[in-house]
């Protein structure tokens, strides 16, 4: 295998396509207007980071340095990512809470704050110079990629990923914790990219497994965001709010129970979907 091998090709493009993704929505990011760019900003790191992580042993630690740097980026945008996450779903919750809907109100405005100053700490890291050696260094490393394991395989990549997942997902007790779950959601997600990896070489044996894999990541998602929405109204509940704050725990926790009660369901689309891939 060579440097120019299917796999690494693979690697770089979908690579390139991601620092291409970071690089065109970053201007929405800075003026905060759509707050689906910072999605997509966020969505392109993380990607970046697991394909990154997923191909370690085909081309080493020729990406630790990005990988490093796309985690600070991680960290100074992700504040300001949960707030609109958790912000636009209250909004929504808080629309219902009549005749509680001023207490709702002001929980609301708390956290709007609250992201104002997330955002500023964000728009300044863009505006620094790390931020601009973290774009040169990974748009100059993707050139000079090469394996230095001729019998890895994207393959066998995304097996071992799928591996560590399922690992994970036998290890849930009736009633895991909360942060057991998340650490689940996290596999998923690094086995679905991985999956995605190898998709290019294997013409659409993947794809249910992409499926499956993502909708595991997002029914935790949202169970993550229930868990994440209630401790922050509960912190946040003042006397005049406490009569919205318990109608909207209430409202989280049921959104949670649900999550976890369908977990098993997906889980077997996911194992299904595997079988056949793998």
């Amino acid at each position: 295998m060579t440097s120019e091998s299917p796999a690494i090709d693979t690697l770089r493009q979908l690579l390139e396509r991601q620092l291409a993704r970071i690089e065109r929505v970053e201007p929405g990011v800075r003026d905060g207007e759509d707050p689906r760019d910072l999605h997509r900003f966020r969505v392109a790191c993380r990607r970046s980071r697991a394909l990154i992580r997923a191909s370690r042993k085909l081309v080493g630690d020729q990406l630790a340095g990005v990988d490093a740097e796309l985690r600070w980026l991680g960290s100074v945008s992700g504040a300001a990512r949960d707030l609109d996450v958790l912000i636009e779903h209250l909004r929504e919750v808080v629309d219902g809470l009549a005749p509680d809907t001023s207490g709702g109100e002001a929980i609301l405005a708390a956290l709007e704050e609250e992201r104002g100053w997330a955002r500023e700490t964000l728009v300044e890291a863009l505006a620094s110079d790390r931020y601009r050696r973290l774009l040169l260094t990974f748009g100059a490393t993707l050139p000079t990629l090469h394996a230095i394991d001729d019998d890895i395989r994207p393959r066998e990549i995304a097996r071992r990923e799928f591996k560590r997942l399922r690992a994970a997902y036998d290890e849930l007790g009736p009633e895991p914790p909360d942060d057991q779950l998340h650490r689940l959601r996290i596999k998923a997600k690094r086995a679905r990219y991985a999956a995605e990896l190898a998709e290019r070489d294997e013409d659409g044996a993947f794809a249910a497994f992409v499926a499956a894999a993502t909708e595991l990541q997002d029914l935790i998602g949202s169970h993550q965001d229930a868990v994440v929405a209630e401790k922050r109204v509960r912190a946040l509940a003042t006397r005049e709010s406490q009569l919205a704050a318990g109608r909207i725990v209430e409202h989280e926790r049921r959104r949670r129970a649900e999550a976890r009660a369908n977990v098993p369901a997906v889980w077997k689309r996911v194992e299904r979907a595997a079988r056949k891939a793998f």
